[in-house]
């Protein structure tokens, strides 16, 4: 994985959200291309090339909230987990529960991480610095 050409897949519902976060990374340097989807049904379509995403490319790593309208982000993680294409792409669960890590169980955690949403900016920014640490360390 090069770091300077990495494609993220972010999979995020809520409108501010996408915002704040997309500032936050700016701010830590993080300016790869970032496709982002609201809809679990959308993201699980995505990664399985099908209907209009039938021309998606891979993405380097995924971004994924759990609570989605649609197909839920546990759901979308089984399929990740059992499908030979999609389990060896690194995973960022960015969830506002601090209750599920164990969704993680069955993924190789050393190419797994799971953050807990911030309530301020300044911790977002943070948690910005982890992802693209997270992405640094696959790269190397």
């Amino acid at each position: 994985m090069k770091k300077d050409d990495l494609k993220i897949l972010w999979v995020e519902d809520s409108i501010g959200d996408i915002l704040l976060i997309k500032e936050a990374f700016a701010q830590v340097g993080l300016t790869h291309r970032i496709d982002v989807l609201s809809d679990g049904t959308d993201a699980l379509n995505y990664l399985l090339l099908r209907g209009r995403y039938q021309r998606a490319s891979r993405p380097d790593l995924i971004i994924l909230d759990l609570n989605l309208p649609g197909v839920s982000g546990r759901d979308i993680m089984k399929e990740i987990k059992n499908d030979a294409n999609l389990m060896n792409i690194p995973l960022v669960v960015l969830t506002s529960s601090n209750a599920d890590r164990d969704v993680l169980e069955g993924f190789d955690i050393s190419r797994c991480l799971y953050l807990v949403k911030p309530t301020t900016f300044d911790d977002l920014v943070k948690i910005a610095g982890q992802i693209r640490d997270f992405l640094l360390s696959l790269s190397k």
